[in-house]
């Protein structure tokens, strides 16, 4: 059974910021992407905040776009070394959700946001 199967999901009584890394890659599996989607769909339901790596590809890019169109709150850490001009996801454009940029010579930085 997959997520897939799950009915829509009531909200939670204490909404949590709930934290989920995956790929970026664009040769994701397609299988791994409609999951990563569905992730994003059920957080978005129960009233919980995505936060994630702000990828514009792979899974980090499905799970915000399931987030996003069940009207879900998402939060985007992402270093500075992987903001690309023209390639951030259209979710964190509009102002509803959040792009955390972390600077730092390492990726400690953006663990500590």
């Amino acid at each position: 059974k997959t997520m897939n199967d799950t009915k829509p999901q009531s909200k939670a009584t204490i909404p949590l910021r709930v934290t989920c890394y995956g790929s970026s890659s664009p040769r994701t599996p397609s299988n791994c992407l409609n999951e990563a989607y569905n992730l994003g769909k059920i957080l978005a339901e129960r009233g919980h905040t995505c936060v994630n790596g702000g990828g514009a590809k792979g899974c980090m890019a499905s799970m915000n776009d399931g987030a996003s169109e069940h009207h879900g709150h998402i939060v985007g850490v992402i270093h500075t070394k992987w903001v690309v001009d023209g390639d951030d996801h259209d979710v964190f454009k509009g102002g509803k959700n959040q792009l955390v940029v972390a600077g730092g010579n390492d990726l400690q930085e953006r663990k500590k946001l």
